[in-house]
């Protein structure tokens, strides 16, 4: 573990962009612990400087927590010279190998706003994660298991539970068509976002944004096959059919992986309770589909149907689902904002 404080004369819409003078406090390639100095110039590693005129270092490693104290009279080298001695100061932590800082997987505590740092002061910081990724998260959540999800369940359990049509189609088409335009066009709005965000495509991006990239793309050529469908009666439907549900299926299973990968990364909690809900919100799910699997075998095996009931077992059943869905979503909506 290392910790390193930032100086930088920017703020926190260009906290990717690098050009920061840098003090890192952490175990060396002996396992000592040391003061360096160094500069970035961009989403890569740092570039090591001379310690140069740094004084008074007290360093203590006790208990798994690491302490650096120590003065600099060492001028700021961010290549955007301030006009002043303001700056922002940057508080980060995160791994380390062989002496060599690694990405930090939390945002950085961050000053509010530029602190004099030829005086002494004490200052505090907040470490927030930026709106627009907030926004991104909370697409990809409604997205995926929401509106994705009751889409799917219309499909695949509901069509027979809606006896009526809408604009010369069955309800659960119409219904199901509109869930999954709106889902496929709130991923296609997050992926937006994350990019905007990020300014571009990262060489150290991880298994988050590798995974997304797959769920974007099948995610877009989803409604397209499906407009290009053949009919009903055609030999080849059975092909179309298969593709859909196999499609569909694997976009699911890859967005909650995302989604897990997503909220471990915003989650700073040491209880990690909004990756033990998304567990939950995930068994919900899984539980109500075989609640539903065993309705439609029942039927179809003729153990029990009444049709004389206005209300079928499984919209009784999505009902249910929804209720529990909705109050999940909310709670990590809440998480993801809060965070």
């Amino acid at each position: 573990m290392q910790l390193y404080s930032i100086t930088t004369d920017m703020g926190k819409s260009v906290l990717f962009q690098g050009n920061d003078d840098i003090y890192i406090c952490g175990k060396n390639a002996t396992g000592q612990i040391e003061v360096q100095h160094a500069f970035s110039t961009g989403r890569t590693s740092p570039n090591s400087l001379s310690l140069g005129d740094v004084q008074s270092i007290k360093t203590s490693f006790n208990n798994g927590i690491i302490n650096c104290s120590f003065i600099t009279r060492n001028p700021i080298s961010t290549q955007s010279k301030a006009a002043s001695n303001l700056y922002f100061i940057f508080l980060a932590q995160g791994p380390s190998s062989a002496g060599q800082i690694q990405k930090h997987p939390r945002t950085p505590l961050i000053t509010p706003q530029k602190v004099n740092i030829s005086s002494y002061e004490a200052v505090g910081g907040t470490s927030s994660t930026p709106s627009i990724i907030k926004a991104h998260g909370a697409l990809m959540l409604i997205a995926w298991m929401t509106t994705g999800s009751i889409g799917m369940i219309f499909a695949r359990y509901l069509k027979n539970a809606i006896g009526k049509t809408l604009l010369g189609k069955d309800i659960w088409f119409q219904i199901h068509l509109s869930l999954m335009v709106i889902t496929v066009a709130e991923t296609i709005t997050a992926f937006v976002l994350a990019f905007v965000e990020v300014m571009g495509w990262a060489s150290d991006a991880e298994a988050h944004a590798v995974i997304g990239c797959i769920v974007m793309i099948l995610s877009f050529f989803q409604p397209v096959i499906a407009f290009f469908r053949p009919s009903p009666q055609s030999k080849r439907r059975f092909i179309f059919n298969w593709f859909h549900a196999l499609n569909a299926f694997v976009i699911k299973v890859l967005a909650v992986a995302v989604i897990f990968l997503g909220l471990q990364m915003l989650d700073p909690s040491p209880s990690r309770w909004m990756v033990k809900t998304m567990g939950g919100f995930v068994g919900w799910e899984a539980l109500v589909y075989i609640m539903l699997d065993a309705n439609a075998w029942l039927k179809k095996k003729e153990k029990y149907e009444d049709s004389h009931r206005k209300i079928k077992n499984e919209m009784v059943l999505f009902l249910i689902y929804t209720c529990g869905n909705l109050a999940f979503l909310i709670a990590l909506l809440v998480g993801i904002g809060e965070s």
